[in-house]
């Protein structure tokens, strides 16, 4: 009795102006979404290869360790076609710095030619199945029960003693063999436009992740199914039960998400960025006190001249054409500031972290209070599969943070603060003292420095003076007279992939709760079907 209630809702359904629009606005939407994304993908794909070759090219092209920075480039996340979650608003790259710990990913995500077109391309699957999926099953449940009361024939039935309990489960499979062959087609259609892109190629753990996501949008059609079949047991006729679910899927689908967002911005504030940004400079500036105060402790340098010289913020210096003296000073210098400005970055650390935890704090507010929507809670499952959620992006950073430590252990390791190769390749056999450069670079115009201080102190003229001192041009005064570091035995960082179990881990106790949510409203169903006055 339930298969032939099922097959007669499944034919009346099939026939009806409701299941050929809803077929249709699919047919249109999904694909268009999809197509969509897989353009974006493209880009972050093409921006990710130009700033991961622009970071190799710069990581080999070094001669000195100090200006040694390798820089993370992520890649992006194959079923960011299907749930773009975060993806598409952070950026795709952190540097490695030693004097500060990673916060935040920087870069930019996609190579589009025109920025201003950016809010074009931000159509989302996950987001137009929360809208159509809800939708379609309100719009075949919400008369369901209604509907047969007002022409006649729910009586009918009672009166040939069919079971109530049979009736809704024939209307339930009815409804969802209806709507079911909806879901498999978008997702198969997916399917088909990713089988025919050349740029994505899906491994298995993908494909298990989408077919997980596909389970998870049957899931949250079959909550609305039984919403709608709730609302139709409590009402006396078909327009006022339309009334009531298209109320109820506005609150659930727009109202309660973004009410979740506005009540966590409002009354979860974080940390503010411009009062954590004069923190960390006032802990930089108490950094660079402390260097000076502890170099200024080492001895002075015969002669304090680098015929070439690079230094950045971040500890970089590279030097080339000192004296034995000079190139001394300049490694005791590295010794003492590089320990100093990684014990800074642990400092800074604290004050970074909370300000992090605050952004956690507030989103993770968001989330939860969006969980009292069903779209809510399907985003989340969704963004979760997909790897694109705040999670996936904190986890990424989290492991940029242990490659930062492997990274300067492995200085460490190597002892590489205390020894000369750290600002410069000039082997120390190479080096000379003053008086040695100052016959070398004048040709043996003066023997000793003293001679050219003597000469230079009666010529006025500056540019004269460097004239003389620039008469021979001696090898290894400049970065070009020297190979470029071999680097074989640098850790290198390794992104994980996001995997079907992580995603299912993770999604695992929303999941629950919306199947829990399903079974509570098919019972509230069933109960109210029970008392329903059929006549």
């Amino acid at each position: 009795m339930v298969f032939h209630i099922a097959k007669k809702e499944f034919l009346n359904n099939l026939l009806s102006a409701r299941f050929l629009i809803g077929f249709l606005l699919c047919l249109v939407l999904i694909p268009f979404s999809i197509l969509i994304n897989v353009d974006d993908y493209r880009d972050q794909m093409s921006q990710s290869k130009i700033d991961r070759d622009a970071a190799e090219k710069e990581m080999t092209e070094v001669r000195v360790f100090s200006t040694l920075r390798p820089m993370v480039v992520f890649s992006a996340e194959p079923l960011g076609v299907f749930g773009k979650g975060l993806s598409g608003q952070v950026g795709n790259q952190v540097g490695i710095r030693l004097g500060s710990k990673p916060l935040l990913a920087e870069g930019k995500t996609a190579a589009r030619d025109n920025p201003f077109l950016a809010s074009f391309f931000s159509v989302d699957f996950v987001d137009i199945a929360a809208i159509i999926f809800s939708l379609l099953a309100l719009l075949f449940s919400y008369d369901a029960l209604t509907r047969e009361k007002e022409d006649g024939t729910l009586r009918l039935q009672m009166a040939n003693s069919l079971g109530r309990a049979k009736l809704l489960a024939g209307k339930v499979v009815g409804i969802l063999m209806t709507l079911l062959p909806v879901v498999v087609f978008c997702f198969l259609l997916g399917a088909i436009i990713v089988l025919a892109s050349r740029d994505l190629v899906y491994s298995a753990g993908e494909w298990s992740r989408l077919i997980l996501l596909a389970l998870v949008s049957l899931a949250y059609l079959v909550f609305f199914v039984f919403l709608g079949l709730f609302v139709s047991s409590k009402s006396r006729g078909s327009v006022s039960s339309l009334v009531v679910c298209l109320f109820l899927w506005v609150v659930l689908i727009f109202i309660v998400p973004n009410l979740a967002s506005t009540f966590a911005e409002s009354f979860v504030p974080i940390q503010s960025r411009d009062n954590l940004d004069s923190v960390i400079a006032d802990m930089d500036k108490g950094l660079d006190e402390r260097i000076q105060a502890a170099t200024d402790k080492l001895p002075p340098s015969d002669w304090n001249m680098n015929w070439w010289m690079f230094g950045g913020s971040d500890g970089e210096r590279e030097t080339y054409g000192c004296t034995a003296s000079h190139f001394e000073r300049n490694r005791r210098e590295m010794a003492l500031s590089e320990p100093l400005r990684l014990d800074n970055a642990d400092r800074k650390w604290a004050p970074q972290k909370a300000y992090l935890d605050s952004l956690s704090r507030q989103a993770r507010v968001a989330e939860d209070l969006a969980l009292f929507s069903p779209a809510g809670i399907f985003r989340a499952v969704a963004t979760s599969v997909c790897g694109t959620d705040r999670r996936a992006q904190e986890k990424r950073l989290e492991d940029v943070r242990r490659y930062r430590e492997t990274f300067v252990s492995w200085l460490k390791g190597k002892n590489l603060f205390e020894k000369y190769e750290y600002i410069t390749p000039t082997l120390p056999s190479a080096f000379k003292t003053r008086d040695q450069l100052v016959a070398a670079r004048t040709g043996g115009r003066f023997k000793t420095q003293a001679e050219y201080d003597a000469w230079a102190d009666k010529e006025p003229d500056f540019r004269k003076r460097w004239q003389v001192l620039s008469t021979v041009t001696l090898p290894g005064d400049s970065p070009e007279d020297y190979p470029f570091l071999k680097l074989g035995d640098m850790p290198r960082f390794l992104e994980r992939p996001v995997s079907a179990a992580d995603s299912m881990a993770a999604s695992l106790p929303r999941l629950g709760l919306l199947l829990f949510e399903c079974i509570f409203l098919f019972a509230l169903a069933y109960v109210a079907f029970i008392r329903y006055d059929v006549r």
